[in-house]
């Protein structure tokens, strides 16, 4: 189940067992938070979009952290006035992890990770030996140039 909420004046597209970064809402580390401005939903092939809102809609997330982003310079400058001004900012966000999303009865728990499922396809890859990187030079070296003619 996919939903789309919105929180600090963003819209965020998330899943169950998602973790994603947020503007600073209230809460330590370990409360429980539930958003009720659920613009849309998306269930296998049922999309569900509000007008404005979804209603008895609510994505509930788990705080992992409450976190400080990286360092932005602001840098402004008029040329010719001799005027220029530095700034840093460091936003204040919050680390969420998707717990569920529901609608009316139906609840969409935390998925499982596919990982496990993946690896293995990576791992039957064929990897490639010293013997044909040697080949492959071998035939780079074969070429022979031209020879130029002396005036």
């Amino acid at each position: 189940m996919l939903a789309v909420f919105k929180t600090g004046g963003k819209q965020y597209s998330v899943k169950a067992g998602q973790v994603l970064k947020v503007e600073k809402l209230e809460g330590n580390k370990g409360d429980s938070v539930s958003f009720n401005d659920v613009l849309a939903i998306s269930e296998n092939t049922k999309n569900t979009i509000g007008s404005p809102l979804v209603e008895g809609a609510v994505v509930e997330a788990k705080i992992l952290d409450q976190i400080r982003d990286k360092k932005i310079i602001v840098f402004k400058k008029r040329k010719r006035q001799n005027y220029r001004s530095t700034q840093g900012h460091r936003q204040y966000l919050t680390v969420l992890k998707i717990e569920s999303i529901s609608m009316g009865g139906k609840k969409s728990a935390t998925e499982k990770k596919e990982t496990a499922t993946s690896d293995p396809v990576k791992k039957t890859a064929p990897k490639k030996t010293a013997a044909k990187k040697t080949a492959a030079k071998k035939k780079v070296k074969k070429k022979t140039a031209t020879p130029k003619e002396n005036k």
